[in-house]
């Protein structure tokens, strides 16, 4: 019977550490002042998301945008801007993330948000040229006979035995 509580292998002895301590240097050694902390001219945000809206803030009144009608919500965790009634609505989360939830696809979230309002035009154009071709495609359909049925094989082969049967008779 093997016993598994004992360990396979053997423990080695550690070696015992000096206790002599280090013989002091000859040179005096002069105690060093602490270096002053670097005074920051703008204050640091309480959390992420309050940094990126500051950062996205600067961003539009960069770009020449107008922050006077800038709508702020806060939906729970999330904090919904508008900076004027035309643009989508950006949200940024608690971490710092942004999303547009209107946009349906972007390649970089900040710059969908920077540029939001042109992202948006650009789709709502997609979508009105959408359906624009798709409405005359659909009037044309309803106009037309109905299609015809496609043929299964399992029709095919009934037609067949239906003809040799009447070959044969």
């Amino acid at each position: 019977m093997v016993n598994t509580m004992t360990p396979t292998k053997k423990s080695e002895p550690k070696p015992k550490e000096s206790t002599s301590t280090p013989a002091p240097t000859t040179a005096a050694q002069a105690p060093q002042a602490p270096k002053p902390a670097a005074i920051t001219a703008q204050p640091q945000p309480a959390n992420k998301q309050l940094a990126t809206v500051a950062k996205l803030k600067a961003a539009w009144t960069e770009k020449g945008i107008k922050l006077d009608q800038l709508t702020e919500r806060q939906d729970g965790k999330f904090m919904l801007l508008q900076p004027t009634t035309e643009w989508p609505i950006v949200r940024v989360g608690p971490t710092g993330g942004i999303e547009l939830p209107q946009i349906r696809s972007y390649a970089r979230a900040w710059d969908a948000a920077v540029d939001g309002l042109a992202v948006w035009t650009k789709q709502q154009q997609r979508d009105q040229k959408k359906a624009a071709s798709s409405a005359p495609a659909q009037a044309t359909k309803s106009q037309s006979a109905p299609a015809a049925k496609p043929e299964t094989p399992a029709i095919r082969k009934a037609r067949k035995d239906a003809a040799l049967e009447t070959a044969l008779a």
